[in-house]
Order: structure tokens, then sequence, then C-alpha cells
């Protein structure tokens, strides 16, 4: 009897312990292993791989790295993204051996872009964060790993078989502190095709520097590159270099685009302090940026770090200053990138993402009527404008969704979080109003059965009305758990579940005790043991004494609502007496 009250007591407020889940994701963060690029060390192919694993681990939703190929002895060239926006630019360095201090400078900008970003901070007054948002920053910070590690270890570095050929190239010399080229002796930054049989001063065949190669992109590295980039179609490019102070801008643009690359070029030279160097009428060609200027008609900047240190490599004592100079650039580059990513195709992609938000406001409007406008059992109902709302929903995020499926990764992602958002609250206003359909159908079983109990009419089609109500209960309390908020399904409980409780416990013994008296009159039929026959009226008597027992403990919790039920009990006691 105790465990009877307590569930009834306790139904309406265990309902509300049903949980759904947030809208609200967890933030992004860095990870809380500490790590900063050293740069002032000689910095190697290998410590450059250490370094990628250890950024990538540190901001793992920011920074991230792959292989985009192989260099002609087999290292792995690694594409390093920094950044979450659509527009892209390209930094790289060490095209060259001895200019291995410009991936220092690339991995260093990695390093400290990524804490800018999670620290919110600026770089000489750019934002890392809102930039880094718009644009992903693609950096290549050794084209020419053979070359660079050629120069900083000798002859080891390569397999035996080419060790002799590598001393023919460097003159017989084993101090290779001079060398330019890849390790095969072809200068990857005259490589590219972009007037290269033009390209003065060639040796004709491979050596240290300056050998153009036999052809144009003939190279595994100058390969890569050049597929690297049709993949990521960057708006702009710098390609750092050693040594001079100096800048290279031009290479054959004309009108707008001259203007537009001078003026670049003009505030790439104010916040570096270099040189603007003006090519001549007939430049020579074959680097990337003049590949790049030519064949994408984007700007591509050249900027040679450091003071002029001859034919080896720079001093790491340059370091800080060449850091100083550049240390904004790459936002810098990024920060434009973006404006004229927007000028080329990003306006379109905005209007196309202002659409598909437009057809998710029917969703987004549905959610008060499920949550803030439920204050009490009152506004537990499906109003015409929450229909209409619902109904024109179905067909407005599928437009939203067809329209965000087609666009662009960047667009695609943020587009499908509203549409993802939108299909989760208009999930739960179908849960709402599954549940004011089933609750409103559980009370017309309630209303039946308890018409039957006015009435005093105790038959099978009391019974079958019973096991109804019992069905459509269980249905309600499934849909009821599916509600959003505990306070609304709290009220739910109270206006359909506790009723529908109510009217089921007012009859149950009764309609227990008509069937088993429509038991034991099959069995006395059937010239069953009078024993057994005895133990059944015996648990009729038991179900009796319960049946006034619950109807006690009911009104004391809830007064008036366990009425006796006379018409019931005559039925029952005529019945009893024929079998008895």
């Amino acid at each position: 009897m105790r465990k009877l009250i307590w569930i009834i007591a306790a139904f309406v407020f265990c309902i509300s312990f049903t949980g759904t889940k947030s809208f609200t994701g967890t933030e992004e963060k860095a990870s809380a292993a500490p790590f900063s690029v050293n740069a002032n060390q000689v910095y190697t192919y290998d410590v450059m791989k250490k370094d990628l694993q250890a950024l990538a681990a540190t901001y793992p939703h920011l920074v991230s790295y792959k292989s985009v190929g192989k260099s002609e002895y087999g290292r792995d060239l690694y594409a390093v993204s920094i950044g979450k926006g659509p527009a892209q630019v390209f930094v790289n360095g060490s095209h060259h051996a001895r200019e291995w201090m410009t991936t220092s400078l690339n991995m260093k900008m990695i390093d400290q872009y990524a804490k800018a970003y999670y620290s919110n901070s600026t770089i000489n007054g750019l934002s890392a964060k809102s930039i880094l948002d718009q644009t992903t920053i693609w950096f290549m910070p050794m084209v020419n790993p053979d070359g660079v590690s050629l120069q900083q270890y000798g002859v080891k570095s390569l397999p035996a078989s080419s060790q002799s050929s590598a001393l023919k190239m460097n003159g017989g010399s084993a101090d290779f502190k001079h060398w330019k080229a890849n390790a095969k002796g072809v200068d990857l930054n005259r490589q590219y095709d972009a007037k290269w049989s033009s390209i003065c001063c060639s040796p004709g065949k491979p050596a240290s520097e300056n050998f153009k190669g036999y052809s144009p992109a003939s190279t595994a590295e100058t390969k890569v590159v050049l597929g690297f980039m049709k993949d990521i179609d960057p708006e702009m490019s710098l390609s750092y270099h050693s040594s001079g102070e100096i800048l290279f801008w031009n290479f054959y643009q004309t009108g707008a685009r001259y203007t537009r690359d001078l003026n670049y070029a003009k505030q790439l030279g104010r916040m570096t302090g270099y040189r603007l160097v003006y090519p001549g009428p007939n430049p020579s060609g074959g680097g990337f940026t003049d590949w790049f200027l030519q064949t994408y008609k984007r700007p591509a900047f050249t900027l040679e770090i450091s003071p002029f240190v001859g034919d080896t490599s720079v001093p790491l004592k340059n370091f800080s200053k060449v850091w100083e100079e550049n240390k904004d650039v790459g936002l810098y580059a990024a920060k434009e990138g973006y404006k004229l990513y927007q000028q080329r195709v990003g306006s379109t992609y905005d209007q196309q993402v202002s659409q598909v938000n437009s057809y998710l406001q029917s969703s987004f409007k549905l959610k008060p009527h499920y949550t803030a406008n439920i204050k009490s059992q009152a506004n537990l109902y499906i109003s015409a404008s929450m229909k209409k709302l619902y109904d024109q929903s179905d067909y407005e995020v599928k437009r939203a969704e067809g329209i965000a499926s087609n666009l662009p990764a960047y667009y695609k992602e943020n587009a499908m979080k509203n549409v993802r958002n939108a299909k989760q609250i208009r999930l739960q206003a179908a849960y709402f109003i599954d549940a004011v359909k089933a609750g409103d159908l559980l009370n017309k079983e309630r209303s039946e059965l308890q018409s039957f109990a006015a009435n005093g009419t105790l038959n099978d089609e009391t019974g079958a009305a019973y096991d109804e109500l019992s069905r459509q209960l269980k249905k309600e309390e499934a849909s009821i758990g599916k509600v959003y908020g505990g306070s609304e399904r709290s009220l739910f409980g109270q206006k359909y579940l506790v009723p529908a409780k109510i009217a089921k416990e007012t009859v149950i013994y009764e309609i227990s005790r008509y069937r088993l008296l429509a038991e034991i009159k099959e069995l006395k039929a059937k010239g069953t043991d009078p024993v057994i026959l005895q133990e059944k009226f015996n648990l009729y008597d038991r179900l009796t004494e319960r049946s006034a027992a619950v109807k006690k403990a009911g009104n004391q919790l809830y007064p008036g609502k366990y009425p006796d039920l006379p018409g019931f009990e005559t039925t029952l006691k005529q019945i009893e007496n024929e079998l008895r």
C-alpha cells in the first residue's frame, strides 16, 4: 500500500528527470601542453617534423599538417594549415638550400599566430582570431628538404650512390655551406614555367646553384608545389628567401593589377623595411612568384630576409631582427587575401548562406511554442501559428539543406550547423506535438472509461475501454519522455498522466475482480476441483479489500478523485452470488 501511494505521489515529479540533449556545444580550446618553436637553432628537416607534430597536438582545432608529396630523395614535403576560413593564402620557405632560416620564420609564424588566436591577442595591431576565422594560411615551410639537409649535413644526408655526384657538382669540396639547389643540382626557383626559356646565367648542367633544369617543372619538388597550388587556389602568395632585405613583386603586370600589387608591395615594404625591387622591361623568370603572378594573376611577393650575407646561410644572430620585421606579414596577407576572396567569389557564397538562414527562420520561430510559451497546463495545445510554422518549416529546411550541401567546405560547414540546429528545433517541436496529440487521445479514452464507471456499467466492453486506456497511457508516457524541458514534461504529466492513472487505479481492482469471476465461472463449468475454486474466491476477497484500501489512500492524496463505484459493486455481487 505504501509503495502504491508513493508511486502516485512521486509520478508527476519523476517524469521531469527525463533528459534531452542541449543545443550548446563545447568551446574549442588549445591543448594544455606548452610548446614553442625554437628558431634560434640550425633548423633542420627533422626538427621541423617534430615541431609540426607538436603544433598540431597543441592546437588540434586550428593547426594541421600533411604530406603533399615527396622530394627527389623521398622526403615528405609538408603543407601546414592554420585558420578556419574559406579564403586561402600561401607562404613558403627554403626553395633554396642555404636559405633554411626562412623555414624557421614560417614555423615561428604558425606558432605565434596560434598563440595569438587562442589568447585573442594582436600582432602589430592585427587580430589573429578574426583574421584566421576568415582565412586559412597554408605554409610549405621547406620546399627543398634534400638541399637543406645537404647544406647542413653534407653528403652523409644522401644515399651512398649519390654522394660522389654531389661532391662533383660541389667542385670536389665536402663543404656545402654555399649550396643553393636541390640535392640533384637543380635550382628550384628557376624551375617554374614563367619565361623559363629566357632565364639567364644557367650553367647548363646540374650545379650547386642557378641550373634551371632541362625543362620546366621537371623536379619532384616543383611538381608537388604546382599540384598543391591547384588544390588550394590561393588568393595571395609569399615566397621567403635570403638575403638582402629586398622585396620582389612585379612580373609583367599592367593596368589595375600593376596598381593593386604595387600598393600591396609598398605596404609590405613599410611593414618590413625592405626595399622594393623594380625589374627592368625584361625580367628573368622561372621563379615561383613569377609563375604565380603570370598564372593566377593574383598578388605574389618574394621577400629576401636579413641583411646581405653572401652565398651562405643567414647567421642565427640575425633571426630576432628578421622576426620583428616579418612577424605580422602572414596575418596581413591573410587579411588582404580574404578581401580578395570576397571580391572574387565570397560575396556570392555569403548571399547563399543568408538564403539558407532565411529559410531556417520558420524553424527557429518554433522554439518558443514548446519552451518559453509553456507556463501552465493551459498552454499545452497546438496553436494555429505553431502548426503553420511546423508545416512551413518542413519544406523550408529541405530547401536550406539543398543549398547548404552545395556550398564550398567552409560555407557548407557553417550553414549545415544552422541546418542541424533547425532540424533539432523542429524535432523537439514534433515531440511536443506528438505528446499533445497522444495526451488528447488519452483524455478521450479516460473519459470513455469514466463514463462506464459513472453509469455503473461493468462488462467486457468496460474491460476493453480499460485496456485501451492502459495502452494509450504507455504511449503518452513515451511521448512525454521526449518532450524538451523538465518543467514542460512536468506540466504534461499533471495534465494527462496523473488523471489517466487515477482513472485507471479507480477501476483497476473492479476490472480485475470482474475478470477473475469470469475465470471462476469457466473453471466451474469445467468441473474444476472445489479446492482450486475456493482459492480463486479467496483471491477475489483479497482484491475486494485491496480496492477499498487503494481508494482510501488515493483520496488522501487526491481528495474525491477515487469514488466508490456502487454500480460496479452491484454487478460484481450479483455474479459472485450466482457462482458461490
